[in-house]
């Protein structure tokens, strides 16, 4: 079974995720984050904000946005800094639609 699981994850057939109740982490915060760039700035904005300790998926999209970022944050303190200076440092934002999550009841197949 080592080897098998081993050669799955190697050959990126399997990928493993583990799921943390984010209050128990003292995060109280989320959001989604719509964000319009410039077509040329898209990649590299997708990238940088993908590295941030806070954001937990970045991802190209089509529509109003061409980005979809989640964002984690201690409170909502945290997620007004967080889109202070984090997004409003980036180049080329054009445009910025914060969707606060209240409440979610399902994640990575398990029903809270």
């Amino acid at each position: 079974m080592r080897r098998r699981l081993a050669t799955l994850l190697s050959a990126h057939m399997v990928r493993l995720a583990c799921e943390v109740d984010l209050v128990l982490l003292g995060i109280i915060s989320e959001a989604l984050l719509w964000i319009t760039t410039g077509p040329g700035r898209m990649e590299a904005t997708g990238i940088v904000l993908s590295r941030h300790p806070q954001v937990r998926f970045t991802a190209a999209t089509t529509g109003s946005a061409n980005l979809l970022v989640a964002v984690a944050a201690g409170d909502l303190g945290g997620l007004y800094t967080f889109l202070t200076t984090v997004i409003g440092s980036l180049d080329d934002v054009r445009g910025l639609e914060v969707t606060p999550i209240l409440s979610s009841v399902k994640r990575t197949g398990l029903v809270r």
